[in-house]
């Protein structure tokens, strides 16, 4: 099995590569830190699975809006996302662009190649569940005005901004994010961000 590489962290990257060469059914095809050296290489050799970071580097390209690309320019390929991102939000959001499988960061090293058997044989593969963390997040049950805070805040306003645009108090506007982002199963303004795409591609909210 052909086998490509994108992390944008040495560590993890070098790490990978050490782990699968172990494997004598994988080749490792190349490695890359960042995404437009990665897709020149794919455009230049067969490759069976990708392997690609979810959070690359500020100045890279978005996670679901590479894994959407890779989806429509190699249909025949492997996707296997792997991420310190593990919430139901992220993988839902990942499976919908099109990735094959998804292994947590905080996995065994072997769960990788257990990853990249179960996409070669036609079978998705998702981490283990001892929670709720691959459910899919009901984001429907966010209210008219929990949507309005997370659409402000995915246009850049900060808590105090929507709440003088709003007219309502800086405690209400930091409840109603609370609460949304716990419905939304996120924990920060950065993980919001990373998935603003999905987010807004549900814009509207309830009807």
């Amino acid at each position: 099995m052909r086998v490509a590489l994108l992390d944008d962290h040495a560590l993890v990257l070098k790490g990978l590569i050490a782990h699968l060469e172990k494997s004598p059914s994988i080749t490792i095809v190349g490695s890359h830190a960042s995404s437009r050296p990665f897709r020149a290489m794919l455009a230049t050799m067969p490759v069976d699975v990708a392997i690609v970071d979810y959070s690359l580097a500020l100045d890279d390209i978005d996670g679901i809006a590479l894994i959407k690309l890779l989806r429509a320019s190699y249909p025949k390929m492997k996707i296997l996302v792997i991420s310190a991102h593990e919430q139901g939000l992220v993988i839902h959001s990942l499976r919908l662009a099109g990735a094959d499988g998804f292994v947590a960061k905080s996995q065994e090293p072997d769960d990788v190649i257990r990853a990249i058997d179960a996409v070669m044989t036609g079978r998705e593969y998702l981490p283990p569940r001892d929670d709720d963390k691959g459910e899919t997040p009901a984001l429907v049950a966010l209210s008219p005005r929990e949507w309005e805070v997370i659409r402000q805040l995915l246009e850049g306003l900060t808590v105090g901004q929507i709440a003088s645009r709003s007219g309502r108090s800086l405690k209400t506007i930091s409840t109603q994010k609370s609460a949304a982002f716990r419905k939304l199963r996120i924990s920060s303004d950065n993980e919001l961000y990373l998935l603003r795409d999905y987010i807004l591609a549900l814009d509207g909210g309830p009807a």
